[in-house]
């Protein structure tokens, strides 16, 4: 892959990742149960996603940019 295809693949996985965390943070805020954990749970999976972006852009290769990416996905989607 090439490194513009790297940045619009990361961008779109960053946006789908904060609606994602935006939908969280909304249902606990909404639920008489309310998590702290949850904050702390968004904020890390945006620290994973910019180490995950930064190890991709330090490999020249592009083969190990694209397992850096794939193992990005299964980290953050878990």
């Amino acid at each position: 892959m090439r490194r513009r295809l790297f940045h619009i693949l990361n961008i779109i996985v960053l946006i789908l990742m904060t609606v994602f965390n935006f939908f969280a943070w909304f249902g606990n805020a909404m639920s008489q149960v309310s998590f702290a954990g949850i904050d702390f749970s968004i904020m890390t999976s945006y620290i994973w996603w910019g180490l995950f972006y930064f190890i991709q852009f330090q490999k020249k290769n592009t083969y190990w940019g694209s397992i850096w990416f794939a193992l990005s996905l299964v980290v953050l989607w878990y």
